[in-house]
């Protein structure tokens, strides 16, 4: 794996995500007062994507269903044998790297 430049750190604002894509891959990034996340972006529910979710803390919540993961460990809040995948994350030089 290596990192991979994703965006710039100041074009995702503090308490926010956003869907990225490595490839044909899309991930969900989030930046959480100022420190980066970044997990698969589909739902393991019924695939929605968590990178269009609502943040509170460090959970996004699912928009399709509701469904709640940490942004830092990718775990569901209620279950935590639930999990999406995450991905390392870096800044360097103002730039956000996602190991990919």
């Amino acid at each position: 794996m290596a990192y991979v430049k994703v965006l710039n750190a100041d074009e995702l604002e503090s308490g926010k995500g956003r869907v990225i894509s490595i490839g044909s891959k899309e991930l969900a990034l989030f930046n959480i007062d100022g420190e980066f996340h970044c997990i698969d972006n589909s739902c393991p529910h019924a695939d929605g994507p968590l990178g269009a979710g609502d943040i509170e803390g460090d959970t996004v919540i699912c928009p399709w269903h509701a469904w709640q993961f940490s942004v830092r460990t990718g775990e569901m809040a209620y279950n935590p044998n639930i999990c999406v995948a995450r991905f390392d994350c870096k800044v360097e030089d103002g730039a956000v790297l996602v190991d990919w």
